[in-house]
């Protein structure tokens, strides 16, 4: 009799421990979720601010109006890329760069 009563509650005790585990993960999750609504809120407000909601136009390339705009190509702003190293194959291309 104290056997089957013993049966009894290993399923329900499982039950109780995984559930405690999934409300630690959820519990987790849902502080990470009011951290990002938080930073959220921070960026909101900040555009509230003229001079942010400005330097944010600018940055997505906006200008106002009468200003005259100016486009610089890629090439101009970076380097260019370095050279393709030589891909040798075969025992010509092995003995070739040990000298």
């Amino acid at each position: 009799m104290l056997t089957a009563v013993c049966i009894g509650y290993i399923g329900p005790v499982n039950g109780y421990i995984s559930q405690r585990s999934e409300l630690a993960s959820e519990r987790e999750g849902l502080a990470r979720l009011e951290a990002r609504r938080d930073a959220l809120a921070v960026q909101l407000r900040a555009l509230e601010r003229n001079d942010v909601l400005e330097a944010r136009a600018r940055q997505l390339g906006l200008l106002k109006p009468g200003e005259r705009g100016f486009v610089l190509k890629r090439s101009e702003l970076e380097p260019p890329p370095p050279p393709p190293e030589r891909a040798d194959d075969g025992i010509w291309g092995w003995l070739t760069s040990k000298f």
